[in-house]
């Protein structure tokens, strides 16, 4: 597709130029068939290791799609309920306290299953207190599954009282503890039963083990136009090794793994049906839970873990209604289009980029070609 490939081909480019980006891949299905495809530079640009195909990345909160792909499978089988307390399943949760203008105070609302999916229960960001880290270290190990972290959660104050604000945090750490103990499996043999083995991503793993050396993409942090980028290394960047497992973003993939997933969700009926894909890409903010988010400027709400298109005229782009997705901190960018049957996974390993600007003009020209 020409009319795909010239102004595509042109806009990667440029952007890798600006950028310094050590490299990029990019994928585009359309009506389920790959139509687009170009891997450009190195995955060590020191080493002149070429990227491939076969290259790796740590694909972050891209991660996040997946746990929550993964949590409305038990949802499917009537494992729990939206409307569901989270301390019906962890009791230690059933009564928090929240930071207020006057102090803490014991929240007034329950966290429940919904707020856990939306970011709306004002648990905060990063993994935890130093203090409670350092608990965690010396009284779990050195690898702490989610459910491990349940009791020290607890401890923290909530931001603001659950339901009614909007906090990009670590909610979805809680809901791989819930997979946890429903399941009564590790996270990660979770996943991999139910989401990687059916779908044949057989390089997806939070485990860099898994992966031959050399495989995994380094990460850059770009300095500036007139500085050398900086290679920090192949580990994973944002997510403590404490937390190996993490349902935020930690999940090492492929371009061609990602997309097995984001076209299951494309099609339907394959790891979730596609009424459950349907609720899923639905917003579900409301009245100040808007508060926070990040993207209602540019007609974008918020569903079950994904970004989803609500206004198309504040959107500024031809993508279709109701299509979704998320991004991932080093650049990474993947939508998904039920009614366009059209999906596509951007991927580059730089921390520090205008990423905003490239992932709209590129959705943008996909959109304006077919």
């Amino acid at each position: 597709m020409l009319h795909l490939e010239n102004p595509l081909n042109e806009l990667l480019d440029v952007s890798a130029q600006n950028n310094k980006l050590s490299g990029y891949d990019c994928s585009v299905y359309h009506h389920h068939k790959e139509i687009y495809r170009r891997t450009v530079g190195f995955s060590n640009i020191e080493r002149k290791i070429p990227l491939s195909k076969d290259t790796a990345y740590h694909i972050y909160s891209n991660t996040k799609v997946i746990s929550c792909a993964a949590a409305l499978q038990l949802y499917e089988k009537g494992k729990f309920l939206l409307e569901d307390h989270i301390g019906r399943y962890f009791p230690v949760m059933e009564k928090m306290t929240v930071k207020t203008p006057t102090g803490l105070q014991e929240a007034q609302n329950p966290i429940t299953i919904r707020d856990l999916f939306c970011m709306t229960a004002g648990i905060g960001g990063g993994m935890m207190t130093p203090e409670l880290g350092l608990r965690v270290h010396r009284e779990v190990g050195e690898h702490a599954r989610p459910i491990d972290l349940i009791p020290y959660l607890a401890e923290i104050p909530l931001e603001f009282e659950p339901g009614t604000g909007y906090y990009y945090g670590i909610c979805h750490e809680v809901l791989a503890a819930l997979i946890e103990k429903i399941a009564d499996q590790p996270f990660s043999e979770y996943l991999k039963e139910h989401i990687f083995v059916p779908l044949g991503m057989e390089h997806t793993s939070f485990d860099e083990q898994h992966f031959a050396p050399d495989t995994i993409a380094c990460h850059y942090q770009y300095n500036g136009p007139d500085e050398k980028p900086s290679n920090l290394g192949s580990k994973n960047c944002l997510i403590p090794p404490l937390l190996k497992e993490s349902a935020s973003g930690g999940l090492i993939s492929t371009v061609d793994d990602y997309m097995k997933f984001q076209e299951a969700l494309c099609t339907g009926d394959v790891i979730l049906r596609k009424r459950t894909i349907h609720l899923m890409r639905l917003n579900q903010l409301q009245g100040t839970q808007w508060d926070g988010y990040g993207y209602t400027h540019l007609g974008m709400g918020y569903g079950l873990g994904v970004r989803t298109i609500v206004d198309q005229a504040k959107c500024g782009s031809p993508a279709g209604f109701g299509s979704f997705g998320w991004g991932g901190a080093a650049g990474s960018y993947g939508s998904i289009d039920p009614e366009n049957e059209l999906t596509f996974f951007y991927m580059q390993q730089m921390f520090g980029t205008d990423d905003l600007h490239t992932h709209h003009a590129l959705r943008n020209i996909i959109y304006s070609a077919i």
